[in-house]
Order: structure tokens, then sequence, then C-alpha cells
């Protein structure tokens, strides 16, 4: 049975091995590119010396590639070139195939599900589609009824399929599920044996939040789970060298080892003079020590009034003016020239550009760690980049620049940096209020909790 239950552990240990073979490979692409620099300069001199001699003497020499072809006996120099080559190409070949292994590897997800949460809300953290979705559902009719607390593990293919994806239903029960075709999965469940166990970590930032974590021992999903609960209350790159945590995380061990599998029940940072609680709630959620909730509500639509859908996000679109199949991100908002743009949500203006054969003037927003918005052929930004905006600014205005076809916004939704429909996507802080009889339970909780994250 451990071999099953270890199954993220030996994909996590592959892609360990897989990184080291790629720097490796990377060496050695170096060292061949020197050696064969410098073989192919005393060669380029030889050949010009020979081409130099035949020109002198054939009146109508035949050419270079028909002279190789037709001389059965090469000399030493030739055969050693040919194989600099074969051993090029081949050096080329591996590079390029762990480059891809390596670039698939860091197509990876966690999620933790609230209440109220499907497999399409899990999975469109990654831009994964309804197709997926709806496949995984009728092979695994179990994953249309999610609890709160339960974990999802993902990772994405080179074609930004799902390839594996782990899903802990309890402490006593784990699912995998594995690729075997289109839109088809392999199932593993397995009944754990394991010990979890609450613990409170205390420490102090000495780098970064995720290396000082880290080197705690909590895991990265369990990292990517705390930064999701402080997101709206501090930025990350904005904590120092002595700020404090303490966390409250349950996990699992096996043989007394602790495993990536976890959950943050609560969090107190002392930033500057500043204190910061995140505290979970049993519907998934994080608030802070009064109830309220620590996320954004988001607008759904970037202008003072809804608009007609021009064009709808689609992956498989076929573009209007190249006339090839290319994803369309986003979603088109038909709205005339100078249509003001509004704030879905509070946000930091990250960038302002213009890209004449493309997205023409264009901007983005970041919203936290993990929501950014981007905003295409504008007309004007009102904007700079680094300004903090609130949620109802105007920020810009619609416009016809760039690559398009008539006036209108093109709007995108990234999630952990992937694009998502605009329109269907779960948009953060969506009732995510607590009802009364839910608050009182939560406030006793919290109030032990703080008393249990105390420095």
């Amino acid at each position: 049975m451990q071999h099953v239950i270890f199954a993220r552990d030996r994909r996590r240990k592959k892609n360990r091995i897989t990184m080291i073979l790629f720097l490796v490979s990377i060496i050695f692409i170096f060292i061949a590119v020197m050696l064969s620099l410098k073989n192919n300069s005393n060669s380029t001199i030889d050949q010009v010396n020979l081409d130099l001699s035949v020109d002198q003497t054939n009146e109508n020499p035949t050419s270079y590639e028909e002279e190789f072809s037709l001389d059965n006996d090469l000399d030493d120099e030739a055969i050693k070139r040919i194989q600099d080559k074969a051993v090029m190409d081949g050096a080329i070949d591996s590079f390029i195939d762990v480059a891809e292994e390596a670039i698939r590897i860091q197509q990876q997800f966690s999620y933790t599900v609230t209440e109220g949460d499907t497999l399409s809300n899990v999975l469109e953290q990654s831009g994964l589609g309804e197709d997926t979705v709806l496949a995984l559902e009728k092979q695994f009719p179990e994953l249309t009824h999610l609890s709160p607390g339960q974990q999802f593990y993902w990772v994405l293919g080179k074609n930004n399929e799902l390839d594996y994806m782990n899903w802990l239903v309890s402490e006593k029960e784990e699912k995998i599920f594995e690729r075997v075709a289109d839109n088809q999965f392999s199932i593993k469940t397995v009944e754990k044996v394991s010990v979890w166990k609450t613990e409170v970590i205390k420490g102090k930032i000495t780098g970064s939040l995720s290396d000082s974590l880290s080197q705690e021992g909590l895991s990265s999903r369990q990292i990517s789970q705390l930064a999701t609960a402080l997101q709206w209350q501090i930025s990350m790159n904005k904590l120092q060298k002595g700020d404090q945590f303490a966390i409250l995380v349950r996990r699992e061990y096996v043989n007394d080892k602790a495993t990536e599998l976890g959950n943050v029940e609560g969090i107190h940072l002392i930033s500057g003079d500043k204190s910061y609680y995140a505290i979970q709630a049993e519907n998934g959620r994080y608030y802070n020590l009064h109830g309220e909730t620590l996320g954004q509500v988001f607008s759904r639509y970037p202008l003072q009034s809804r608009a007609r859908v021009s064009s709808p996000f689609n992956l498989r679109r076929f573009h209007p003016i190249t006339h090839r199949i290319s994803p369309h991100k986003g979603v088109d908002f038909g709205v005339p020239i100078g249509t003001p743009v509004i704030a879905p949500a509070d946000g930091i203006v990250e960038k302002v550009a213009y890209q004449a054969n493309g997205a023409g003037r264009y901007m983005t927003l970041k919203h936290s760690s993990q929501y950014t918005t981007v905003y295409m052929h504008l007309s004007k930004v009102l904007v700079k980049v680094g300004q903090n905006i609130k949620k109802g600014d105007r920020i810009a205005l619609s416009g016809n620049t760039g690559r398009s076809t008539g006036p209108h916004l093109h709007y995108e939704f990234h999630i952990n940096g992937q694009p998502v429909n605009p329109m269907t996507v779960k948009l953060p802080g969506t009732g995510s209020g607590l009802p009364e009889k839910e608050r009182k339970a939560f406030l006793t909780k919290a109030k032990k909790i703080q008393t249990q994250l105390k420095f």
C-alpha cells in the first residue's frame, strides 16, 4: 500500500532528478557548443582553402552538396565533423526534452475546497476548461460532491492538459487520478494509515516568508495555503527580516515523518508594529478575529454597466485577422471608443505598455498574489505604474489600438498566471460572509486560536 500512498512523493523525487539533469544538460551543451565552435573555426579555414583550389582547377565544379554525396572516401577530418554534428544534434534533442519536462514541472497547482466549491471552481485556478471537468465528473461521479477542507493537488502536461490529480478526500482516504488518454483517467483509491497532529509553529523571517516557512518544515502546499489566506492583508514582498509568525497547522505523519499534506488553521503575523490574523472557519474560508471576510468582492464587469460581449472567452477561437486557430484568453466588450474602464477591485498598476501589432495600448492590474486583470486596445490609460487603485476607480478609456477589427475592450482575468473565463469564474469574495449562527461558533474558535498563537 505504501507505494500507492507515496505516489506523489515519487513524482516529487522524479521532478528533483529532472531538474538536476536539466542543469547538467545545460553545462554539457555549453561545453559541446564551445568545442563545436572551435572545430568549426578550423574546419572553415580548411574548407576555404579547399574551395579555392577547386575553383582554380575546375571550370565547372560541382556543388559542395554534390561533391559531398559522391565522395565515398571521406578523410578523417570530414568523418570527425559528421560525428561532432551527430553528437551535437543528439545533445540538443536531449536538452529540448529535458527543458520541456522542466517547464511541465512548473505547472503544479494546489487548492483547498471552501463551501460551495465545485470541481470547476478548483481546476479553473489553472485555466482548465469545462471539457476536462465534465470528463472527470462523468467517469467519477464522487467528484460532484466536494466538502470544505478537502485538498487538491494537480499537474498540467506540456499541452496544458490535466496530467495528474491528487484529491485528499479525508484524513483516511486519498484518490489519485492519472491521465491515460484524451480526457480519460485512471484512479487509485488509498485507505490511509497515518497520524495527524495539530502543531503550533513559531519563527522569524530570515529571508523571504516562503523560505522561512520551508525551513520550519512546511510543505509548498501549506505555504501556498498560508499565502492565500494573507494575500488581502499584506503583500508578501513588504515583509522584512525579523518579522514574526505563528502558525496553527494540522499535518499528516507517516512513520514519524511529515508528508506534504496538511491544513493551516490559523496564522498570526507581526510585521513592524502591526498584527495580522487569518483564522479558518468551518466553511474553509479565512476571516479576521472578528469574523470579517478577508477577501475582496470583485465586480463581474470592468465597466460602469453591463455591455455586449462581442467575442467570448475561447481557447480554440478562429482568429478573424490571422485566420488561424489561436486562444482568445479574455472577453471582448463591444463598446465605443472612449468608454470608461473601471477597476473591478482594489489593486496596484503593474504594467502600462503599447504593442503595435497586438494588444495596442494595454495595462495590467495586480490585485493580490493570485489575481491579475488585463485591459487591451485602450485609447488612453488614466493611471501610472505603481499607483494604488480602489475598486470603481477609472483606470482607462476603451479604444481600437493595435491589431483590432473595431472599437472594443479586451478584458482578461488571471488566476495564478493562468487566464480564466471572466464571465463564469467564481469571483473572490463572493458569498463569503458568515451567517450569524456560524459567526458565534467562529468567534469562540478564533479566541482559542488567538491564545495558541501568542508570542
